[in-house]
């Protein structure tokens, strides 16, 4: 038995999020794991360092799974792509030792990209945000420097979250604007359900006026989801890359 840490990109568009569901829902998880299984001739289980919602993207997810095989690494790889959806594609395989697990991920970072521009995107439609009101990315900015040290982020997670520690790590976090596009980025070493979308949806607050930059502080000090901004669509979302 081999085990593989396996680097995966996706558009997640078409699919209910990266985890598993009962068949017939499509999830990124379900797709690899019949892909490998069919090449390997064996069931396989795909575990996930992220768990992307419904219509989030990644390009840099990292999965493991053990296989048989006589395969080389890279044949191996080229024929589980052969077998997945032009919307996936596993970018990297590596054996790795057995005991290696993705929970145990050290540093992560989500872009979220917003169209901001009074016409709706047409070729990014799929991958941003359209935001048709002025945006003051200078108050942006200094909403998100606000982000950054470790702080408990309770008041910015789901309902769905159930995880009694909810005390993050934010190492940067920053937003810049790019022609139509305005870029938020941020590493940390974790994060919580619907985290990032709802800190993009208090920044765009800031940035419409609603709110001062300083209620970041308020937010986080309040604990109280009420008290954040709504969490932003997850066509905007992408997970870049995991480190461990």
């Amino acid at each position: 038995m081999k085990r593989y840490k396996l680097t995966i990109a996706y558009d997640g568009t078409a699919y209910c999020g990266w985890q598993r569901q009962p068949d017939p829902v499509p999830t990124v998880q379900r797709e690899v794991e019949k892909a490998a299984g069919a090449i390997v001739s064996h069931p396989v289980s795909v575990l996930g360092s992220s768990r992307t919602d419904t219509g989030v993207h990644a390009r840099g997810q990292v999965g493991a799974m053990n296989v048989e095989t006589h395969l080389d690494t890279e044949r191996l790889r080229k024929a589980i792509n052969s077998r997945l959806p032009n919307d996936i594609l596993i970018r990297q395989m590596e054996e790795v030792d057995l005991g290696f697990d993705v929970r145990t991920a050290k540093r992560k970072r989500y872009q979220y990209c917003i169209w901001s521009d009074q016409d709706r995107p047409v070729f990014q439609r799929q991958w941003a945000y359209h935001y048709y009101r002025r945006l003051d990315i200078e108050a942006m900015q200094a909403a998100c420097k606000l982000f950054e040290g470790e702080h408990d982020f309770e008041a910015f997670r789901g309902q769905a979250d159930e995880r009694e520690n909810t005390v993050r790590t934010i190492f940067s976090c920053s937003i810049h604007r790019r022609a139509e596009l305005v870029i938020f980025g941020v590493e940390g070493s974790g994060f919580l359900y619907h985290m990032v979308r709802t800190m993009v949806g208090t920044v765009l607050e800031v940035g419409n006026g609603r709110r001062k930059p300083e209620c970041v502080c308020e937010i986080i000090a309040s604990k109280d989801r009420r008290q954040a901004g709504p969490c932003a669509p997850a066509v905007g979302l992408c997970l870049q890359w995991i480190r461990f």
